[in-house]
């Protein structure tokens, strides 16, 4: 009994001293960027839904801190005002910034990966709530058994998962699902099978509206899980009538170009067409949004 509870008091102590640390980073790497304007936002058509993909980069870092670089965030969603969004590394602490800055226009959806509120991540789905009913939505694990929580297979090193919303135009009844995920990083043959357990959710839920799907998808448009997907769903970026090419993993501009191209993808049902695919290339006082450039893209449902 007394072997358990000094157990339980390393692992309490540790985790104290683990989130003093993660504080201190923060807290001495915080800048004030002020007013910022995000230059060259594309207009959006009246036929159009805006979605967007953002992997926020979950930690601080000395290129940095998460209160440095979310206020570029929130102003790069503020001012672009997708229809609907989705996030990856999404902690606690950012999706409290989020909700925090843009709580008046959007709702989200989705849960963490992990029990351990600590050591959680999210791939929530925020849509406008001005303009649309949510009609459904919920997330899956990425592994044999995606409907229960907390699951992992296929060698995957983290549990990983998808979140989607059903979504009904308010003034128009018109719907679409969108779901959102982050694939693991370490293995392809793992990042197959979980494209595999999520185009089985696509098809389920493709049955009744057509399906936006945006991600962190760690995996290079030459290799095989891009494959998988591409059977099933278009690339946004091949149909666009006003398109962008380039690589969204850029580790704090650190990597200007990748003969593999992307990571991060919005794909959709097959047929869907695009008036714009972007990738948001905009730093603020030398300060970048995250290690990954975010994506845009106006569908035609």
């Amino acid at each position: 009994m007394r072997t358990k509870v000094k157990i339980i008091s390393v692992i309490l102590a540790v985790a104290v001293v683990v989130g003093t640390v993660m504080i201190m980073r923060s807290e001495s790497t915080k800048i004030d960027l002020g007013e910022i304007t995000i230059e060259s936002v594309p207009q959006k058509s009246t036929e159009a839904t805006r979605v967007m993909s953002f992997n926020v980069r979950c930690v601080s870092d000395k290129e940095g801190s998460i209160y440095t670089r979310s206020q570029i965030v929130t102003a790069i969603l503020d001012q672009y005002a997708p229809d609907s969004f989705g996030v990856q590394e999404a902690t606690p602490e950012w999706l409290d910034i989020i909700d925090d800055k843009l709580d008046d226009l959007y709702a989200r959806v989705g849960e963490g990966r992990s029990p351990i509120e600590m050591f959680t991540e999210y791939s929530a789905v925020y849509y406008r709530k001005d303009k649309f009913n949510l009609l459904d939505s919920g997330t899956i694990w990425l592994s044999e058994t995606p409907e229960k929580k907390y699951t992992k297979d296929f060698d995957s090193k983290h549990n990983r998962i998808a979140s989607w919303a059903v979504l009904e135009n308010k003034e128009t009844g018109v719907k679409y699902t969108h779901i959102n995920t982050h694939l693991d990083h370490v293995l392809e043959s793992t990042r197959v099978e979980q494209s595999k357990v999520l185009l089985n959710k696509i098809a389920e839920l493709e049955k009744e509206t057509t399906i936006i799907c945006t991600g962190d998808f760690n995996t290079y448009e030459t290799a095989q899980a891009y494959s998988v997907m591409t059977e099933k769903m278009t690339d946004t970026k091949l149909v666009a009538k006003n398109s962008d090419t380039g690589i969204t993993f850029h580790k704090y501009g650190t990597i200007e170009e990748h003969k593999d191209g992307a990571i991060d993808f919005i794909f959709a049902t097959e047929g869907t067409e695009a008036e714009m695919y972007k990738i948001i290339r905009d730093t603020f006082k030398g300060f970048y949004p995250s290690d990954h450039y975010p994506i845009v893209a106006d569908v035609i449902l």
